[in-house]
C-alpha cells in the first residue's frame, strides 16, 4: 500500500489529469489518497497555488505540476509500505 496526500483545486485541468493518472495506477499500488483541496485554507492556498497539483508521498518527497508517468511509478516504488 501507498498513502500519499494530492493537494489540488477544483477545475484545475492539470490537477483533474494527474488525479486520473494516479486512479490508473490506483490497483497497481494499492494506492490511498488523501485528496486536499487548497482553496480550503488561506494557509494552503499560499504554499500551493503555484505548483498544483501536488502528490505528497510519506517520505516526505513530492511531484507537483506537470507529473510525468514514470515519474510518479517511480516515487510510487520507494513508498510502498
Amino acid at each position: 500500500m501507498v498513502k500519499l496526500t494530492l493537494y489540488y483545486k477544483p477545475e484545475c485541468w492539470l490537477c483533474d489529469t494527474a488525479e486520473e493518472m494516479l486512479n490508473g495506477l490506483a490497483e497497481k499500488y494499492d494506492i490511498e489518497i488523501n485528496k486536499t483541496d487548497i482553496t480550503s485554507s488561506d494557509e494552503l492556498y499560499e504554499l500551493y497555488r503555484f505548483d498544483i497539483p501536488v502528490f505528497e508521498f510519506k517520505d516526505g518527497s513530492t511531484l507537483n505540476g506537470r507529473i510525468k508517468k514514470k515519474d510518479l511509478m517511480k516515487k510510487l516504488e520507494e513508498n510502498k509500505e
